[in-house]
């Protein structure tokens, strides 16, 4: 059993690389993620309009010490859902560094 709490942990890691946030009083608010996540893309609808939509909503949030890109970062995998999160859940670990 001990031996199985050890199992290495590479390979597990989300595609997606967010930049360290070394600013003071940084908070996502859950209402953010809960609009991010009210036009969540499936794989099925226009990935232009998703964009647009996620962009227009990420744009709205502001704290001088964290980029934009890095608040995008975040936030995007709560966008996805069904087939668009298998998806990205089959990239590869670490494989997406920048917006």
């Amino acid at each position: 059993m001990a031996q199985m709490l050890q199992a290495p942990i590479e390979g597990y890691e989300d595609a997606i690389v967010v930049p360290p946030i070394n600013a003071n009083n940084f908070e996502l608010k859950q209402t953010l993620i809960n609009l991010v996540q009210s036009n969540q893309f499936t794989g099925r609808q226009d990935p232009h309009n998703h964009l647009r939509f996620f962009n227009k909503v990420t744009s709205t949030f502001r704290h001088s010490e964290v980029p934009n890109t890095t608040v995008k970062l975040l936030l995007f995998h709560f966008s996805l859902e069904g087939e668009a999160r298998i998806w990205l859940d089959k990239e590869p670990p670490r494989s997406i560094l920048t917006w």
